[in-house]
């Protein structure tokens, strides 16, 4: 019975150890710098991946970013639109969240 609890208290230590030096490394700003894009890159690569849908595309779809979270505004013709801006954008590394303001045209 000691054993095995010793064990157990040797893995708990091991993984909280390891825990907190990656902790520690991510709240570095190095760290942080190469793992978040600004909100203007964040932004651009959104646009480059929606602009890259020739359907998406033609609506000339704006974005707009603040810390990670995205904002896609435009005017859209189908449901469908709305669904396959949202699906790309949240696949742009960095995105964190996706707010979609697009309309349906009258």
């Amino acid at each position: 019975m000691k054993r095995v609890a010793g064990q157990t208290l040797l893995l708990a230590a091991l993984a909280l150890s390891g825990g907190f030096s990656v902790q520690a490394y991510a709240d570095t700003p190095a760290a942080q710098s190469a793992a978040a894009p600004s909100d203007a890159e964040l932004a651009a690569g959104v646009k480059q991946a929606l602009d890259a849908d020739p359907e998406l595309k033609a609506l000339n779809l704006q974005v707009s970013s603040a810390k990670g979270e995205v904002t896609i505004a435009g005017v859209m013709s189908d449901d469908q639109q709305m669904f396959k801006a949202g699906q790309i954008a949240e696949k742009v590394p960095g995105v964190k969240f996706v707010i979609n303001k697009m309309e349906q045209k009258g």
